[in-house]
């Protein structure tokens, strides 16, 4: 009898076991709260602005938080927000991008809950690059000299936006500037023997043509949109409808946000480690590049999206203006916040 009930009292011990060991794997343990692993998909396409979530992918911090992240590439901004829109990825950080509002008005839930950057005096996004010899012989003295060429770039997209500002605030009519949609090793061939006069790109992108085409920086976003966003962080309805999870992905998020302003500040804390993760993420930061800002509390900047959308509506690529308020939800970051202490 006694041997008996010791065996049931084993088998019991080990069941439990069993037990807690499976509940282990999928609870995840702050404080005193206990809450379930998630899971988040995360797309990127390898721009500065996919800074923070890398640094967090890489750091553990969304492990810390009890997330497991399932990356996802893309080529474009619009590509990420399509597939957020369609629910094939999570979450994303992009430029602003007329994609974003689009969505916005056809009624799919895709919101704004933090900067990915900004376009900080002396430390810009985006650049206008030419050719270099249109600057040695004097072919461009200034922005009215942009009338005639061929600029490659996003059609469409932020960079489009600047210098066809640039351009229109020079005096030129919109169809003085040709403005082409190609890839980066289209760019790069076509600057080279001189099929394109220079493009209108983000970073690490811009500086690379400085040194694989012989191309030269003469205009960038902050001059001309001084702290106008780079970038935003974006939720889909996947996490915007599960709060719970969407606060702690932005606690992992912040948490890098300040290591980035630390690795690219004065004190530069880390900084081998963090350009180590972004060249594993293949964003090759040089010497030579512009390192865009990003305000240590995550805050989205509005500066400028009002003309971005009017310039949109000029084109005819949206229909109806929204309100940009209208695609901030500060909810998840300033309870990231409150937990954090700050």
């Amino acid at each position: 009898m006694t041997n008996t009930n010791s065996l049931t009292r084993r088998r019991a011990a080990a069941t439990l076991g069993v037990g807690l060991g499976l509940l282990a794997t999928n609870v995840w343990s702050q404080g005193d709260a206990r809450t379930e692993r998630a899971k988040v998909r995360l797309g990127i396409i390898s721009a500065l602005f996919d800074a923070p979530c890398l640094i967090a992918l890489e750091k553990g911090y969304f492990l810390e938080e009890g997330i497991d992240i399932e990356l996802k590439s893309f080529s474009t901004g619009p590509d990420e927000y399509q597939a957020q829109a369609t629910g094939s990825i999570d979450v994303a950080a992009s430029s602003v991008n007329v994609s974003l509002f689009n969505a916005r008005l056809r009624g799919i839930e895709l919101s704004v809950v933090a900067g990915a950057g900004i376009n900080a005096p002396g430390r810009s996004f985006t650049s206008l690059v030419l050719r270099k010899e249109l600057v040695t012989s004097g072919r461009f003295k200034g922005p009215a000299d942009l009338k005639g060429m061929k600029i490659a770039t996003g059609v469409t997209s932020a960079p489009h936006w600047m210098t066809a500002e640039l351009a229109r605030k020079a005096g030129l009519q919109a169809n003085d500037v040709e403005y082409v949609g190609v890839g980066l090793a289209n760019i790069i061939a076509g600057m080279t023997n001189g099929a394109v006069d220079g493009a209108s790109l983000t970073e690490p992108y811009g500086t690379l043509l400085l040194e694989r085409a012989g191309g030269v920086r003469v205009a960038s976003a902050d001059q001309l949109f001084p702290d106008s966003p780079a970038g935003y962080l974006v939720y889909g309805p996947a996490l915007t409808k599960r709060p719970e999870v969407g606060n702690r992905f932005m606690v992992a998020y912040l948490k890098a946000v300040r290591d980035y302003g630390q690795a690219f500040g004065p004190a530069q804390k880390e900084k081998d480690v963090i350009l180590a993760i972004l060249r594993k993420h293949n964003i090759d930061i040089r010497p030579s590049t512009p390192i865009m800002s990003i305000p240590e509390d995550g805050s989205a900047s509005l500066k400028s999206v009002d003309a971005f959308l009017d310039w949109q509506i000029r084109l005819g690529t949206i229909r109806t203006r929204p309100d940009p308020k209208s695609i901030v939800d500060d909810r998840f970051r300033l309870a990231a916040l409150a937990r954090m202490g700050r």
